[in-house]
């Protein structure tokens, strides 16, 4: 049996009754039309969002990489200390083994002006190769275990320190610890390196030979890294500046001693080998805050591009919404 279609509703549309709303989805209703008649409403809230999300994001970028430039110049100046501390080591130990071969090759030198300190012709002779093997050496003498001096002329010029030097390097040979000197009045500092023999009436005499700082503050100037300041240290007094680059005097204090805040202010220290020095590294005062601050004034830059950008798409969606 088959369907027949009734002519009657034909081209007839059927109206079906309005339906009935609660109150909860009449209020929903409405609320979704006062959004649609408040475009201004929705893109200010947009970009509040954007905005504060942009915040966020620039304000844990700006911290990261202020932490990474803090852990940056730390390893920098761990670098720059470790590379002058072996330096001045191979420096020292060179000297060292230099002063030791002179020693024994220039036996007979030596004792003759044990003998006749006023033998001028062997002191000239002794000077000339001095002069020639160390171009950069302040002094030299000759001096029994006690510290005594055995050339006249140089008993003035070997203070205290020189002599408790002797004496320790004369008991304990190549243990004693090398340090500066800064010897009388007016004296350049300098450091000594000394080297023993058996004397023919002093018994173990030692030779020594006084260096000027020159060699180790090139060393510093060397391994210098931007933005920090590089010194040699002694470990007794560590508020004594005993070497540093000549650039750094200009900032650091006139005395060459270091205050209670620079102290504080020491990133990075080392000792060096059979030394009683100590390599320590200052960062200069305005390194850390002008790098902070200039890491602040670009995100501020770039979240006032954002605020920008933000207000110019504002004005176009309200152009384009009428």
């Amino acid at each position: 049996m088959g369907w027949r279609r009734d002519s009657r509703y034909q081209g007839s549309r059927i109206r079906l009754p309005d339906p009935v709303l609660g109150s909860g989805e009449a209020s929903c209703i409405h609320m979704v039309a006062e959004k649609k008649k408040n475009p201004r409403k929705i893109a200010n809230e947009l970009i509040m969002v954007c905005l504060v999300m942009v915040g966020l994001l620039l304000v844990w970028s700006a911290s990261q990489r202020i932490v990474n430039f803090n852990d940056r110049q730390l390893e920098l100046a761990e670098h720059s200390v470790k590379a002058a501390a072996s330096e001045v080591e191979l420096l020292v130990k060179g000297y060292q083994r230099a002063v030791n071969i002179f020693t024994e090759e220039n036996r007979f030198f030596l004792n003759t002006l044990e003998l006749w300190p006023q033998d001028m012709e062997s002191y000239s002779l002794l000077q000339e190769k001095i002069d020639r093997y160390f171009p950069e050496h302040l002094t030299f003498t000759l001096a029994d275990s006690g510290g005594r001096t055995l050339l006249e002329g140089f008993e003035g010029l070997v203070g205290e320190r020189c002599r408790n030097d002797i004496r320790s390097f004369s008991s304990g040979g190549e243990a004693h610890s090398i340090h500066s000197h800064h010897g009388l009045v007016g004296q350049q500092p300098h450091f000594d390196i000394m080297s023993y023999w058996e004397g023919s009436n002093s018994g173990r005499a030692v030779f020594f030979i006084s260096f000027k700082m020159n060699s180790l503050e090139r060393i510093l100037a060397n391994t210098q890294v931007p933005g920090h300041q590089l010194m040699l240290v002694p470990r007794d007094t560590p508020e004594q500046i005993d070497a540093t680059p000549p650039g750094n005097r200009a900032t650091l204090p006139a005395d060459g001693r270091l205050g209670a805040d620079e102290q504080q202010r020491i990133s990075y220290s080392l000792p060096v080998t059979g030394t009683g020095w100590n390599v320590e590294i200052l960062p200069n005062n305005a390194l850390y805050s002008q790098a902070h601050r200039s890491i602040l004034m670009q995100t501020l830059f770039v979240f006032a591009g954002f605020i920008i950008v933000s207000v110019i798409m504002r004005m176009i969606l309200l152009d384009e919404t009428g």
